[in-house]
C-alpha cells in the first residue's frame, strides 16, 4: 500500500472529480480519497465528491493498494500520477 497526505492547493469540483475518476481507468488498484473523515473510493468520486469537503489547505490522504500489472510498482506510479493531478485540477 502507498499513501501519500498532502494540503489541498484549492477547491475540489465537480468537474475535477470527474476527471480524476477518468484518469484512473486502467490502474487494477483500489484508489482512494480521504478528507475530512470521509474516504471514497476514486471510482465513485463524481458522484460524492462534495461529502470530502475539499477546500484549501484541506488536509488529503490518496491511497494505491492491490495493483497487480506489475505488483507494487503499478501502485507506486497510481499515487504519483493522481497526486500530480489532484494538484493541477484544484490548483489555483
Amino acid at each position: 500500500m502507498y499513501v501519500e497526505e498532502f494540503g489541498s492547493p484549492g477547491t475540489l469540483t465537480a468537474e475535477a472529480a470527474e476527471e480524476l475518476a477518468a484518469g484512473a481507468t486502467g490502474y487494477t488498484g483500489r484508489i482512494t480519497v480521504a478528507a475530512n473523515e470521509h474516504v471514497v473510493n476514486l471510482p465513485v468520486l463524481p458522484w460524492c465528491w462534495a461529502e470530502l469537503g475539499i477546500g484549501p489547505g484541506t488536509r488529503v490522504t490518496v491511497t494505491a493498494d492491490g495493483g497487480h500489472r506489475p505488483p507494487d510498482l503499478e501502485d507506486r506510479r497510481a499515487l504519483d500520477v493522481l497526486v500530480a493531478r489532484f494538484r493541477a485540477l484544484t490548483g489555483t
